[in-house]
């Protein structure tokens, strides 16, 4: 069964039941993809924690205890020249709709999901890179789901094999949406298999798993830097 038959069906299974998967592993990739500005890449540092981001920043000096809603937009996907390198384009479809479901469903616990920027609001921009930035094409692949609508289902699941193998790489940033100011950026990579050492994707559901973990990662710092005591911190297994 291919991903481009299942691309407009949901199902009813949520990535809780993801338990059994394998584990996920952070990749030492941080090449840049373009995506982030020039001037958020000079900010980006090694931070030696596993639930950030590989090279991540943090504006530790910005108060976001006053924002109570949160724009996200269209996950975007970095469609690579190379077709040994990329990913297949309805795959890529599939993945950003998905990616998008599980950053509205996490992030939506602690704000108000809203479609335009404002006032007392954070925006989260993200995208998904399989490609350097000098392989980078023009064309780019990003959500159909309406942004701010809360999903609470995948576009797609199956167990058989992703079009690609390795690494699952994104770029991000966090800024308040009514003043540009920056909040948080990163680039991050993972892998997921069934030994620790190993460095690609087994199936869909270490995709999906990293996705997930991606999204909880975001809502956990958000969480600590409003300074809450009951922050969930995302499971790295």
């Amino acid at each position: 069964m291919t991903l481009s038959k299942l691309r407009y069906a949901f199902v009813a299974m949520s990535l809780m039941s993801l338990g059994a998967c394998a584990g996920v592993v952070q990749i030492d990739d941080h090449e840049s993809a373009g995506f982030l500005t020039d001037e958020v890449y000079s900010k980006l540092e090694p931070t030696n924690d596993s639930v950030r981001a590989g090279l991540g920043y943090l504006n530790t000096s910005m108060d976001i205890s006053r924002h109570d809603k949160i724009l996200i937009d269209p996950v975007v996907s970095f469609v690579g020249e190379d077709p040994a390198e990329s990913l297949d384009a309805e795959d890529a479809q599939t993945l950003v709709n998905n990616f998008h479901v599980l950053l509205v469903n996490e992030l939506g616990k602690d704000y108000q999901l809203v479609a335009a920027p404002g006032p007392n609001t954070l925006r989260v921009q993200v995208a998904m890179v399989r490609a350097t930035k000098s392989s980078v094409a023009l064309d780019t692949i990003s959500t159909i789901v309406p942004v701010g609508v809360v999903a609470t289902k995948l576009a797609s699941y199956v167990t058989g094999e992703p079009s690609f193998t390795g690494q699952l790489k994104i770029e991000f940033e966090i800024r308040d949406a009514d003043t540009r100011e920056l909040f948080g950026a990163g680039i991050d990579s993972r892998a997921g298999g069934k030994v620790l050492n190993e460095d690609q994707l087994s199936g869909w559901a270490d995709v999906n798993k990293i996705m997930k973990l991606y999204a909880q990662a975001i809502r956990y710092q958000l969480c600590l830097s409003r300074g809450d005591s009951d922050c969930e911190k995302p499971l790295l297994k």
